[in-house]
């Protein structure tokens, strides 16, 4: 990349959420930013200081650095949003509470042990249980983080208010490029075409025959998680975990999200 390129790029965010892969966006951004020779600046990078928190409340971070902020997993209303390259990567909101409940209760690290204490409680009361309580209060119901993002509940509210603050504030702006979970599973290469155009590369068509190549290592086939709950990354896990009064009623809670993001309802 050219010093003139260097100048003129314009700094890129990666907003998405809790379980929509974002550890795997975190990896893609990390390797595009080298590629791309501009600065990865990231909560999941050690020592960056680059919390949720401070994300979320703090509006110097944005004006002292410059190149790439990923993986951001709520909105944040950042100074002169509309000069960022924005990529808005979402899942299904019904899968992602599914993978919240067996995060919560049995795989994310914390200072409970994963099926012990509350978290056992957790997993007892059931998923059907949980992921409505996520739905409506935010999981105020259920102490800790355990990957659900409730840490900053207080800032940025139950799951449906985040998805419809990235709807509200996001979806039709045009230096936003929306990717989806869905398809980043299924078609790789299709997504990765929609993920890295921000990041203007050189050769990008290299680059993405690359990272395609390397797509088994990257997508493996889990049927298990680690106390043999099955879990999948597949699409539409929601189906044959929740009960259909459940999923009526999250069809409900999040009507208007599954409407603009086009995911299907089920007949009730």
């Amino acid at each position: 990349m050219s010093s003139a390129q260097a100048r003129t790029r314009r700094d890129i965010v990666v907003f998405t959420l809790h379980k929509s892969a974002s550890m795997f966006i975190h990896r893609q951004c990390e390797l595009l930013c080298g590629l791309a020779g501009i600065a990865y600046h990231s909560p999941n990078v050690a020592g960056s200081g680059l919390d949720a928190r401070r994300l979320l409340t703090d509006r110097e971070v944005w004006s002292r650095h410059h190149g790439c902020f990923a993986p951001v997993r709520f909105f944040v209303e950042i100074p002169r949003l509309e000069s960022y390259e924005v990529i808005l990567h979402l899942r299904d909101p019904r899968d992602v509470l599914v993978s919240m409940f067996y995060s919560y209760c049995y795989i994310h690290q914390g200072e409970i042990a994963p099926n012990t204490g509350y978290r056992r409680a957790a997993a007892e009361r059931g998923i059907d249980t949980f992921v409505l309580d996520q739905a409506t209060t935010g999981g105020l119901n259920y102490p800790g983080d355990y990957g659900t993002g409730g840490h900053v509940q207080d800032l940025v509210g139950p799951l449906p208010e985040r998805y419809r603050a990235y709807i509200d504030r996001l979806l039709s702006k045009p230096n936003v490029t929306l990717v989806r979970y869905e398809r980043m599973v299924a078609d790789y290469r299709g997504w990765l075409q929609d993920f890295i155009r921000p990041f203007h590369l050189d050769e990008p068509q290299q680059v993405i025959e690359e990272l395609v190549a390397q797509a088994p290592a990257l997508f493996p086939k889990r049927s298990f998680d680690a106390v043999h709950h099955v879990r999948h990354v597949t699409p539409g896990d929601y189906k044959s975990k929740l009960r259909p009064a459940t999923i009526a009623r999250l069809d409900e809670i999040f009507s208007d999200v599954l409407d603009a993001l086009g995911y299907p309802k089920h007949p009730g």
